[in-house]
């Protein structure tokens, strides 16, 4: 039975044993714990303002007439109209030009909210790893990498469906008892070639993905959806092979599932007509215990009204502990 419409959240601990929970979507709300930039309202905001590269007018108009905020739409276009005037020998500087413009603003308004790999305790990412793992299924909507780093702490523990530095759509088997890991919006460790095909970036010995994001990796570009409405994060899933794959493997899944840190808000419907078409499931959403918890309860079951609810104190849970929240160095 869904929980009650009132103000009340319970506690994870109370809720852990109640169900086999077999999977967890993560959301922003995971990594702003970690690291209070990443409590920024919009990329393209935080691109189109501050100091250094960042969007000008003719960049913000192409992202007007594309009619997106997200940067994986408007970079894809130019890389296709690159494509198209070199095969009929036109010229190319000012798709070029957009392009340089466009990725420097990005470059730079990643790196601005973007915790430092330094500064992320290795004890923070054990802790992480240690809790993923419990999990059959792991469905993430965020592009920064906090997650990944924890992966990396137990590779034997988690996969990702890559084998190679190449997705492979016709070999996707997991043997064993490991947790599945899916980037369901793309990271920064993502790239996507003009076919459509996906890469996952390698870093050397010394070296570290945050500041490798920015450089050049063969012909692809950055594989992340950052922001736009349901309907525009829909349509990049489709253009990759990889986001098609693991999106629809979380559209498959019945199993019960845990909700951290993710709003659900009218630009996921994409993923709520996924995770609420199928009667009965038990849902257990992580809220914070300010603002208006009725308000909020109320508009998720409508929008979920197929699931069974249950509605847990973000705090409660070990994603969400103070503990693993890293204070910025004094300037």
């Amino acid at each position: 039975m869904t929980d009650g419409l009132d103000d009340q959240l319970r506690d994870w601990t109370d809720l852990k044993d109640q169900e086999d929970w077999s999977g967890l979507l993560i959301g922003n709300g995971f990594s702003q714990n970690l690291w209070q930039r990443f409590g920024y309202g919009s990329l393209f905001e935080t691109a189109a303002q501050g100091d250094g590269a960042q969007l000008n007018a003719a960049d913000i108009s192409l992202f007007e007439r594309l009619e997106t905020r997200n940067f994986e739409v408007v970079l894809s276009a130019l890389a296709t109209s690159k494509t198209v005037s070199a095969a009929l020998d036109l010229p190319l500087d000012s798709f070029s030009e957009r392009e340089a413009s466009i990725r420097g603003a990005l470059i730079r308004a990643v790196h601005s909210v973007h915790v430092p790999w330094q500064s992320v305790p290795d004890a923070h990412l054990d802790a992480i790893a240690t809790e993923l793992s419990a999990f059959a299924s792991i469905y993430c909507t965020n592009y920064d990498l906090t997650l990944y780093w924890a992966l990396m702490r137990n590779l034997n523990g988690f996969r990702d469906y890559f084998w190679s530095e190449k997705f492979d759509v016709t070999n996707t088997e997991i043997w064993g008892k490991k947790t599945k890991v899916h980037f369901l919006h793309g990271g920064l460790h993502l790239y996507r070639r003009p076919n459509g095909q996906t890469l996952k970036r390698p870093a050397a010995a010394g070296q570290n993905l945050l500041d490798l994001f920015g450089t050049a990796y063969q012909d692809a570009m950055p594989l992340f959806i950052s922001e736009g409405t349901a309907q525009e994060k829909l349509a990049s899933i489709y253009r990759s092979d990889y986001l098609s794959f693991v999106f629809a493997r979380l559209a498959q899944d019945i199993e019960p599932l845990v909700v951290f840190g993710h709003s659900l808000g009218d630009s996921d419907k994409h993923l709520i007509d996924a995770i609420g078409n199928h009667k009965g499931r038990a849902v257990a959403v992580s809220l914070r215990a300010n603002g208006n918890i009725r308000q909020k309860k109320a508009a998720l079951i409508e929008a979920l009204p197929e699931a069974t609810l249950h509605f847990y104190d973000a705090a409660s849970h070990p994603l969400g502990a103070a503990a693993l929240t890293i204070e910025e160095p004094a300037q």
